[in-house]
């Protein structure tokens, strides 16, 4: 009895491998397409509808006002740079996993969402790209120009805080070596004393 239950199980095992590799490689195929089509839907989102929702979203707001475009340009350009920027950073932190690193780099990805969609509005040659660019034009004059404006003036200022830092950090292990220094020497000086 023992004999055929040995015999039977190395033969079920060795059975049910390649249909579980089978199934594997399926499963696979199935995800892998489900993702390819994932994203030609979100291409096709991204350069047919999201460029005219977004020009009529700002040019609703302004309502045709050179000012108005200036303004809202000008402040989601800056907003949206520095603070996905100064998300970023936060990767330099060595704690931190290579997991959540990415995970933060998304995040500041995403942040960064209404320059994106600006920038596919200018830096895209398709048709509802250009109607975005005509709806803007009416709606929020200067709305394209202001925002590459708030995004080099939120890229400086992120710039001379990260300078600030770094020399601000140079200095502080300066300091410390320092005190390291000063410290060995009290020792020795104290010591050579006591002899």
């Amino acid at each position: 009895m023992e004999e055929n239950s040995n015999a039977i199980a190395p033969a079920t095992r060795g059975e049910s491998a390649p249909t579980n590799k089978h199934s594997n490689w399926k499963l696979r195929l199935v995800l892998g397409s489900l993702a390819i089509l994932t994203i030609l839907a979100i291409y096709a989102i991204a350069t047919i509808f999201m460029p005219v929702w977004w020009a009529t979203r700002i040019s609703s707001q302004n309502i045709g006002s050179a000012t108005g475009g200036w303004i809202s340009g000008f402040s989601l350009g800056f907003v949206f740079t520095l603070i996905p920027l100064l998300v970023l950073w936060q990767i330099r932190f060595r704690k931190l996993s290579w997991r959540w690193r990415g995970v933060i780099a998304v995040l500041a990805i995403i942040l960064a969402l209404p320059n994106w969609l600006t920038l596919g509005i200018f830096w895209n040659g398709s048709d509802a790209a250009q109607k975005a660019q005509a709806i803007l034009n009416t709606g929020a004059t200067w709305f394209g120009g202001a925002t590459l404006v708030g995004a080099i003036s939120a890229a400086a200022i992120f710039l001379v805080i990260f300078i600030t830092w770094m020399i601000l950090r140079r200095r502080g292990s300066r300091v410390k070596d320092l005190e390291a220094q000063h410290e060995a020497q009290r020792r020795t000086s104290s010591h050579d004393e006591a002899q």
